[in-house]
């Protein structure tokens, strides 16, 4: 390769370079530009022996991506430079970055021997490898052109890296976004810094809450071969560190592994509250800011996964709790009817017996034969006014015991008519005991409701009110732009409690825990919504139905 090219030539060769490195630019994937430089070194530059070792995270090795058809012969005495190999040209110019010059490499093959060898470094993407067979090995000029190329293939793989990071971080964060484990999430977020990151070493630690420790639970192959998994008392407190501060921890320290590896740069990064995602290099090779960038996206992903499928996880035991709710009530309500409906119907039909006998004392009554006859005949009368209202209270519960399965599994009322909110009030309060309590109506507007659901409504509202408002509570029933409200005078309602009054079974003092878990039902199923709030005449509970 000796003599002195022309102007022209250096200007063609020049020109030649700069479109091959316009096309490796354009690339999709590492592979084409290493075949576009190894074809180029062929075709402009005549240098026929020519490869591309691309470095191979999973097995922490420089792999041959792209060679010459001339470089074949060559290739088995050149291949598997593994970290370690003293004798391997190709791994110092990887680690140390700078050219590598050798005079007749050992080839191990039965080729013609090779004069010279240049090793070029591609950053962090592997080496480039050219030799040949004159005695004169390459010329100043061809040296300068080689790592003038080898310069635009860096950047071209660079271009390339972060093509195919961004798309393998996006298959990463979807498939952790499909995942409801934990473990299967950060395993996924190993696995995704060997493709996004080209790192071999990484591992992923959760948070135990039972044991407060923060456990291996993913590793990479590599870390588990070269480096070793075990009790790691120093990483744990690393790991610590960085979960509590909430903040990536980088450190370029030297640490030994358990297959004789020495690990350089090393970060943690912060999964939230749920762990740390480590990643680590060994001696030499940089953790340089695009990988320190994808590495902290990666292990936001992470944590977003992981936060969602903490989310899914509290979703499916509430929806688990809700259900055993449901089961319990559709239970309750099962008992309810079947256990009340026969003394129900006993007290109904002794209440038509006497119904039946009283028509002969009140005969009586109208004749007033004597003064006996006359206090005998008030009382009759005071028996049938009894039993009438024993008997509107019996029909009472008949009502709410056929609401009762109803609201129990959660349907939707199908007949309404149009209902006074102030008359249903007043109702209501005479069918509650409410002793010494005092009812105030100010609105007398209509809503759509089912008659016997309406009324049970504000008997449940008013029990409450004169179960927790103390002795002769004040209620009263407002209009608002969209509903109705029943407010009392009683302690009110802690903000802390306002979302669990309405849960069945939920109970502030002794009582059953039905009563506004009843009401939240009776409003669901008219679609209606229903909130309890600080009262603003009265001071106490303001319960608001949204209709």
């Amino acid at each position: 390769m000796a003599g002195e090219p022309s102007p022209d030539a250096v200007d063609g060769d020049l020109l030649a370079i700069r479109r091959a490195s316009r096309r490796m630019a354009r690339a999709d994937d590492t592979e084409r530009v290493a075949e576009e430089f190894v074809a180029t070194c062929a075709s402009t530059l005549g240098v026929e022996l020519a490869a591309v070792r691309g470095y191979d995270p999973r097995c922490d090795a420089l792999g041959v991506t792209a060679a010459t058809d001339a470089a074949e012969p060559y290739l088995d005495g050149w291949s598997d430079h593994r970290r370690g190999d003293d004798g391997s040209p190709a791994w110092r110019a990887y680690v140390t970055g700078e050219t590598v010059a050798v005079a007749e490499p050992a080839t191990g093959s039965d080729a013609e021997p090779v004069e010279h060898a240049l090793y070029i470094p591609l950053g962090p993407h592997g080496v480039a490898t050219v030799a040949t067979l004159d005695e004169g090995g390459f010329d100043d000029r061809t040296t300068s052109l080689l790592e003038t190329l080898a310069s635009d293939v860096t950047a071209a793989l660079d271009a390339a890296a972060d093509r195919r990071g961004l798309r393998g971080l996006h298959d990463a964060t979807r498939t952790m976004q499909a995942a409801d484990d934990p473990e299967a999430i950060v395993a996924a977020a190993v696995d995704a810094t060997e493709t996004v990151l080209n790192v071999p070493y990484s591992g992923a630690r959760l948070h135990d809450p039972d044991g407060d420790s923060l456990p291996l639970v993913a590793v990479s192959d590599a870390a588990a071969e070269d480096v070793g998994v075990g009790r790691d008392d120093a990483g744990e407190r690393v790991a610590r560190d960085v979960l509590d501060s909430g903040e990536a921890s980088v450190s370029e320290g030297n640490v030994g592994g358990a297959a004789g590896v020495t690990l350089g740069a090393t970060a943690v990064y912060p999964l939230g509250d749920h762990g740390t995602l480590s990643v680590a290099l060994p001696e030499g090779m940089p953790l340089d800011g695009r990988r320190r960038e994808l590495a902290r996206v990666l292990a936001d992903n992470t944590a977003a996964a992981l936060d969602r499928a903490d989310r899914a996880v509290r979703l499916r035991e509430q929806a688990s709790t809700i259900a055993a709710q449901d089961e319990r009530l559709e239970e309750f309500a099962n008992v309810v009817s079947h256990d009340l409906r026969n003394p129900l119907n006993v007290a109904t039909g002794r209440v038509d017996l006497a119904r039946d006998r009283l028509p002969a004392a009140a005969g009586a009554a109208d004749g007033e034969t004597d003064a006996v006859d006359a206090v005998d005949g008030a009382v009759a009368a005071d028996v049938a006014a009894d039993l009438e209202t024993a008997a509107e209270a019996l029909d009472r519960v008949a009502d709410i015991i056929d609401n009762a399965r109803a609201l129990a599994v959660g349907e939707q009322v199908d007949q309404t008519e149009a209902l006074s909110v102030g008359d249903t009030a007043r109702t209501a309060w005479e069918a509650v005991e409410t002793g010494e309590a005092a009812l105030l109506v100010e609105d007398d507007r209509t809503v759509d409701a089912d008659t016997s659901l309406f009324a049970q409504l504000f008997e449940n509202v008013f029990a409450n009110a004169v179960e927790h408002a103390g002795d002769a509570p004040s209620v009263l029933v407002t209009g608002t732009d969209t509903g109705f409200a029943v407010e009392d005078d009683g302690p009110g309602v802690p903000d802390d409690e306002r979302g669990a009054v309405f849960r069945v079974g939920y109970s502030g003092a002794d009582g059953t825990g039905l009563g506004l878990g009843i009401v939240a039902r009776v409003a669901e199923t008219h679609g209606w919504t229903v909130r309890v709030e600080d009262g603003d005449r009265l001071g106490g509970a303001r319960f608001v139905v949204e209709v």
